[in-house]
């Protein structure tokens, strides 16, 4: 099941799909600062209840801010640690953003959905 959480005109969106056993990835798109800080943290909200494990995937996401970076965390703690990454090197501004601040110390990092299905399945 595919579900467009935000489509708008602005350089942010986000796309859900729930894949099996409890396992939701998120897809987000574009700019993750202040103004899609609203959007960006209801769509982490939405893709984390009742899900036994989130895949935020960073592929397409263009620039990593302070709020997208402090979104990424406050879902993190909030689900238990529940939520991964993935795409992080995908974009240099992204990639340089979560290597200076040490991402991969707080989530697990795949390098897309299928190796994320795969550690999650294993």
């Amino acid at each position: 099941m595919t579900r467009a959480l935000e489509r708008s005109p602005s350089s942010f969106t986000a796309e859900s799909r729930t894949l099996d056993h409890g396992v939701v990835a998120l897809r987000l798109v574009g700019e993750l600062d202040a103004d899609s800080a609203a959007r960006l943290h209801d769509a982490l909200h939405a893709a984390a209840v009742g899900a036994r494990a989130v895949l935020v995937d960073l592929s397409e996401v263009t620039y990593l801010g302070s709020v997208g970076v402090s979104a990424l965390l406050g879902v993190y703690t909030r689900s238990g640690g529940r939520v991964h990454l993935a795409g992080l090197h995908a974009h240099p501004g992204v990639s340089r953003v979560a290597m200076l601040l040490g991402l991969d110390r707080h989530f697990v990092v795949h390098r897309d959905v299928t190796a994320f299905l795969a550690a999650v399945r294993g």
